[in-house]
Protein backbone atom coordinates (compact mmCIF):
# COMPACT_ATOMS: atom_id res chain seq x y z
CA UNK A 1 0.00 0.00 0.00
CA UNK A 2 1.35 3.42 -0.99
CA UNK A 3 1.15 6.60 0.98
CA UNK A 4 -1.63 8.99 -0.06
CA UNK A 5 0.92 11.58 -1.09
CA UNK A 6 4.69 11.85 -1.39
CA UNK A 7 6.44 15.20 -1.93
CA UNK A 8 10.02 15.28 -3.21
CA UNK A 9 12.13 18.43 -3.31
CA UNK A 10 15.56 19.02 -4.84
CA UNK A 11 18.52 19.42 -2.52
CA UNK A 12 19.32 23.14 -2.21
CA UNK A 13 23.13 22.97 -2.42
CA UNK A 14 23.43 23.32 -6.22
CA UNK A 15 20.84 26.13 -6.30
CA UNK A 16 22.73 28.02 -3.57
CA UNK A 17 25.99 27.65 -5.51
CA UNK A 18 24.31 29.00 -8.66
CA UNK A 19 22.78 31.90 -6.71
CA UNK A 20 26.13 32.88 -5.17
CA UNK A 21 27.86 32.59 -8.56
CA UNK A 22 25.18 34.79 -10.15
CA UNK A 23 25.63 37.34 -7.38
CA UNK A 24 29.39 37.42 -8.05
CA UNK A 25 28.71 38.12 -11.73
CA UNK A 26 26.28 40.88 -10.72
CA UNK A 27 29.07 42.46 -8.68
CA UNK A 28 31.46 42.11 -11.62
CA UNK A 29 28.90 43.67 -13.94
CA UNK A 30 28.45 46.63 -11.60
CA UNK A 31 32.20 47.26 -11.66
CA UNK A 32 32.15 47.06 -15.47
CA UNK A 33 29.38 49.65 -15.96
CA UNK A 34 31.67 52.66 -15.65
CA UNK A 35 34.19 51.44 -18.24
CA UNK A 36 32.16 49.16 -20.50
CA UNK A 37 28.73 50.83 -20.34
CA UNK A 38 26.05 48.63 -21.90
CA UNK A 39 28.10 45.41 -21.48
CA UNK A 40 28.23 45.98 -17.74
CA UNK A 41 24.49 46.68 -17.64
CA UNK A 42 23.79 43.55 -19.70
CA UNK A 43 25.86 41.34 -17.39
CA UNK A 44 24.36 42.91 -14.27
CA UNK A 45 20.79 42.56 -15.57
CA UNK A 46 21.13 38.99 -16.81
CA UNK A 47 22.83 37.60 -13.73
CA UNK A 48 20.56 39.68 -11.50
CA UNK A 49 17.57 37.86 -13.03
CA UNK A 50 19.40 34.54 -12.61
CA UNK A 51 20.01 35.35 -8.94
CA UNK A 52 16.33 36.17 -8.34
CA UNK A 53 15.27 32.95 -10.08
CA UNK A 54 17.60 30.82 -7.95
CA UNK A 55 16.38 32.50 -4.76
CA UNK A 56 12.75 31.80 -5.75
CA UNK A 57 13.68 28.14 -6.28
CA UNK A 58 14.81 27.97 -2.65
CA UNK A 59 11.36 28.97 -1.34
CA UNK A 60 9.52 25.87 -0.06
CA UNK A 61 6.83 24.75 -2.50
CA UNK A 62 8.32 26.52 -5.51
CA UNK A 63 10.05 23.43 -6.92
CA UNK A 64 8.85 19.94 -6.13
CA UNK A 65 7.46 16.64 -7.38
CA UNK A 66 4.24 15.44 -5.75
CA UNK A 67 3.10 11.84 -6.18
CA UNK A 68 -0.52 10.91 -5.46
CA UNK A 69 -2.77 7.95 -6.20
CA UNK A 70 -4.09 9.77 -9.29
CA UNK A 71 -0.78 10.90 -10.79
CA UNK A 72 2.14 13.25 -10.30
CA UNK A 73 2.55 17.01 -10.25
CA UNK A 74 5.76 18.77 -11.19
CA UNK A 75 6.11 22.28 -9.79
CA UNK A 76 8.74 24.74 -10.99
CA UNK A 77 8.77 28.43 -9.97
CA UNK A 78 5.31 27.88 -8.44
CA UNK A 79 3.84 26.70 -11.78
CA UNK A 80 2.40 23.19 -11.60
CA UNK A 81 1.62 20.53 -14.18
CA UNK A 82 -0.40 17.41 -13.31
CA UNK A 83 -0.08 14.12 -15.23
CA UNK A 84 -2.24 11.06 -14.59
CA UNK A 85 -0.48 7.72 -14.16
CA UNK A 86 -2.76 6.22 -16.82
CA UNK A 87 -1.35 8.68 -19.39
CA UNK A 88 2.20 7.29 -19.02
CA UNK A 89 3.70 4.21 -20.68
CA UNK A 90 6.75 3.88 -18.41
CA UNK A 91 9.65 5.82 -16.93
CA UNK A 92 13.28 5.21 -17.87
CA UNK A 93 16.67 6.86 -17.43
CA UNK A 94 18.13 8.33 -20.59
CA UNK A 95 20.14 11.16 -22.07
CA UNK A 96 18.90 14.56 -23.15
CA UNK A 97 21.97 15.98 -24.83
CA UNK A 98 24.88 15.24 -22.51
CA UNK A 99 22.80 15.10 -19.32
CA UNK A 100 20.81 12.18 -17.93
CA UNK A 101 17.18 12.53 -16.87
CA UNK A 102 14.21 10.37 -15.98
CA UNK A 103 12.28 10.32 -19.26
CA UNK A 104 8.86 9.00 -20.19
CA UNK A 105 6.43 8.50 -23.06
CA UNK A 106 2.72 9.16 -23.03
CA UNK A 107 0.26 6.43 -24.02
CA UNK A 108 -1.33 6.42 -27.46
CA UNK A 109 -4.61 7.54 -25.82
CA UNK A 110 -3.03 10.79 -24.56
CA UNK A 111 -4.26 13.47 -26.99
CA UNK A 112 -2.77 16.65 -25.46
CA UNK A 113 0.38 18.42 -26.71
CA UNK A 114 0.61 16.46 -29.99
CA UNK A 115 3.05 18.86 -31.67
CA UNK A 116 5.27 19.23 -28.60
CA UNK A 117 5.36 15.47 -28.05
CA UNK A 118 6.31 14.91 -31.68
CA UNK A 119 9.16 17.41 -31.54
CA UNK A 120 10.39 16.02 -28.21
CA UNK A 121 10.25 12.43 -29.52
CA UNK A 122 12.24 13.44 -32.61
CA UNK A 123 14.90 15.25 -30.58
CA UNK A 124 15.21 12.96 -27.55
CA UNK A 125 13.47 9.65 -28.38
CA UNK A 126 10.88 10.32 -25.64
CA UNK A 127 7.89 12.60 -25.13
CA UNK A 128 8.98 14.22 -21.85
CA UNK A 129 11.34 14.17 -18.88
CA UNK A 130 11.23 15.11 -15.23
CA UNK A 131 13.00 18.45 -14.69
CA UNK A 132 15.07 17.32 -11.68
CA UNK A 133 16.18 14.23 -9.79
CA UNK A 134 14.73 15.72 -6.56
CA UNK A 135 17.64 14.69 -4.38
CA UNK A 136 17.60 11.03 -5.46
CA UNK A 137 19.76 9.06 -7.84
CA UNK A 138 18.20 8.84 -11.30
CA UNK A 139 17.72 5.08 -11.03
CA UNK A 140 16.04 5.44 -7.60
CA UNK A 141 13.70 8.13 -8.92
CA UNK A 142 12.90 6.09 -12.03
CA UNK A 143 12.14 3.00 -9.93
CA UNK A 144 9.99 5.05 -7.55
CA UNK A 145 7.98 6.55 -10.42
CA UNK A 146 7.44 3.14 -12.06
CA UNK A 147 6.48 1.65 -8.68
CA UNK A 148 3.88 4.34 -8.00
CA UNK A 149 2.52 3.99 -11.53
CA UNK A 150 2.21 0.20 -11.37
CA UNK A 151 0.85 0.04 -7.80
CA UNK A 152 -1.78 2.72 -8.36
CA UNK A 153 -2.86 0.95 -11.56
CA UNK A 154 -3.24 -2.32 -9.60
CA UNK A 155 -5.32 -0.68 -6.87
CA UNK A 156 -7.93 0.57 -9.37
Amino acid sequence: MLEDKLVLRPKPFKTIVFAVTSLLFVAGGIFMIEEEGWKGWLITSFFGLCFVTFIIQLIPGSTQLTLTQEGFTTTSLFRSHFTEWSDIEQFKVGYLGKSKFVKFDYTANHKKHKTGKGIAKFLSENHAALPSNYGMSLSELCDLMNEWKSLTQLEK
